[in-house]
């Protein structure tokens, strides 16, 4: 019992730390129109799990994230650079990385699974749907490290952070370093989406980063509180999401995490409209 304790713990803190940190890099990515990227990313990162898979002989997981962040920045610069060098517009050159890059990563993953070499013991269900009830606390203290170092470096460069992502123009007529502001934040895009991979999914993380600072845009105008209120949104959404997947086998921790996102949504547009519709029959 003190085992099973133990482990819902571990898990539990990994989903939440994860969740945190999508709500906090996910509002700068949704005020920035960057919702789409992040789903690219997260698609892009499956080839480099493969490929770290394959440098690692197993399962490995910083192995893994290094391959994922890897893959995932490429995409990124792509996605980037498709659009200067040619007629792409950046909606299609966003889909075409996505569907390249993922379609190469179901490529890789079914060899790997089929190659008498790892005798299909590759598990890469998790890093689609998500799987939380593997993590160890050793991939716990990798995932808190990230988390934190995100965490860190947004406090650090909070003002610039603002800055470029309501009015990056300004802050470049002014001489100041928009495009490493711009590169970090991409960075840490990736790496949000990178550890998110087995708690959350490839396939969902893209929900967890847009739902959390949508709905959290209901409840102030004020961006630091956007922000907490995002980040504390998403940590619950995970958390739960990973215990209902703990109670339910059959249920992905991914998929719960997401409804659970969705359901703070549609209580918050709910309550919202109705406290606006009560404030304008009074002031009629």
């Amino acid at each position: 019992m003190l085992g099973l304790q133990y482990n819902t713990l571990v898990v539990l803190l990994g989903t939440a730390l994860v969740g945190a940190t999508c709500g906090l890099i996910g509002t700068f990515a949704v005020l920035r129109r960057r919702a789409l990227t992040g789903d690219a990313l997260a698609h892009a990162a499956l080839p480099g799990v493969c490929i770290g898979y394959i440098i690692a002989g197993g399962q490995s997981l910083p192995i893994q994230f290094l391959g994922a962040f890897v893959t995932g920045l490429i995409a990124v610069w792509l996605i980037q650079v498709l659009p200067r060098i040619s007629k792409t517009s950046s909606e299609t050159a966003v889909a075409g990385v996505l569907s390249v890059f993922f379609g190469g990563g179901i490529v890789l993953s079914t060899m790997i699974q089929k190659s008498e070499k790892f005798g299909g013991r590759a598990q890469f269900d998790a890093f689609l749907f998500g799987s939380p009830a593997t993590l160890l606390i050793n991939d716990v203290y990798l995932i808190a490290i990230v988390c934190l170092a995100a965490i860190s470096l947004i406090v650090a460069t909070y003002r610039f952070s603002i800055g470029i992502t309501f009015d990056s123009d300004f802050l470049e007529v002014q001489g100041l370093p928009t495009q490493r502001i711009d590169w970090m934040h991409l960075c840490l895009l990736a790496a949000t989406v990178v550890v998110g991979l087995p708690t959350i999914g490839a396939v969902m993380i893209v929900a967890l980063l847009i739902t959390p600072a949508v709905t959290a845009r209901f409840w102030s105008d004020r961006f630091s509180k956007i922000l907490m209120t995002a980040s504390l949104l998403g940590a619950i959404a995970s958390a739960t999401g990973a215990y209902i997947s703990s109670l339910h086998e059959n249920v992905p921790a991914g998929a719960a995490a997401v409804l659970c996102c969705t359901l703070f949504y549609i209580i918050s547009l709910v309550l919202v409209t109705f406290i606006s519709s009560l404030k304008l029959a009074r002031q009629a």
